[in-house]
């Protein structure tokens, strides 16, 4: 069980690593072909803003909701695109910081907002689906989804502090695993189905979130391939 915990944790970052230089790939591709087709950068920025609003929005808000939670005061939440340093950034949360650990629980809360999405999708089993349009509206927001759940390196940086922890937790459970008999380790070995189950469905919408990435690398890659004859 343990070692199947252990796989589940190691493919879920390796999965949201491929996400993250997947997403930043296709963004770029997004926002160059807007330009090339609408000259005025407003257009543009605009056109962005809508195309991964969404994503956004679910982005945005974990990371607001999560301040409140720990309470670090909000001064200010956008979901609405601004130009700066020569990068479009889609929104933003400004709150107070007020130590280092509140402040990595904070950075990191929309990947784990996007991951209680794709939970509830499984949960759920809303795809695949017969319904055709149901199919293409839950595409979109898986892709839209996915696109933002790191707004910046550092954002992956803060995700890359909880694996060793994972791996120290999974570590105890395995070294005590004979006590499971006691009703602390029954708790544990609860806790440790629940993990699993919620990283099983989690991994299978990151998964069907690369292939959409994917697939529209190699329509941009066939398109530039053909604008370029």
């Amino acid at each position: 069980m343990t070692q199947n915990l252990l796989f589940l944790i190691t493919l879920l970052f390796i999965q949201s690593l491929t996400i993250f230089f997947l997403s930043r790939k296709n963004f770029n591709n997004f926002f160059y072909l807007f330009r090339r087709i609408f000259k005025n950068e407003k257009t543009v920025y605009a056109l962005v803003s809508l195309l991964f609003l969404p994503g956004t929005i679910i982005h945005e808000f974990s990371h607001f909701f999560t301040a409140m939670i720990l309470f670090l005061p909000v001064k200010d939440i956008q979901i609405f695109p601004k130009f700066e340093e020569g990068q479009i950034k889609l929104g933003h949360v400004l709150y107070v910081k007020k130590d280092f650990l509140r402040g990595i629980l904070v950075g990191i809360a929309p990947f784990f907002g996007a991951l209680l999405f794709f939970f509830i999708l499984g949960i759920f089993k809303l795809f695949p689906n017969k319904i055709l349009g149901l199919n293409i509206a839950l595409i979109y927001l898986i892709f839209t989804v996915s696109s933002v759940m790191f707004s910046s390196k550092q954002d992956l940086v803060d995700i890359v502090y909880l694996i060793p922890l994972l791996v120290f937790l999974a570590g105890i459970y395995y070294v005590f695993q004979p006590l499971i008999n006691l009703s602390f380790f029954d708790r544990l070995k609860e806790i440790i189905n629940g993990l699993r189950f919620f990283l099983e469905k989690v991994n299978f919408y990151l998964f069907i979130s690369i292939i959409i990435h994917l697939f529209l690398m190699g329509i941009f890659f066939f398109v530039n391939k053909k604008s370029n004859k």
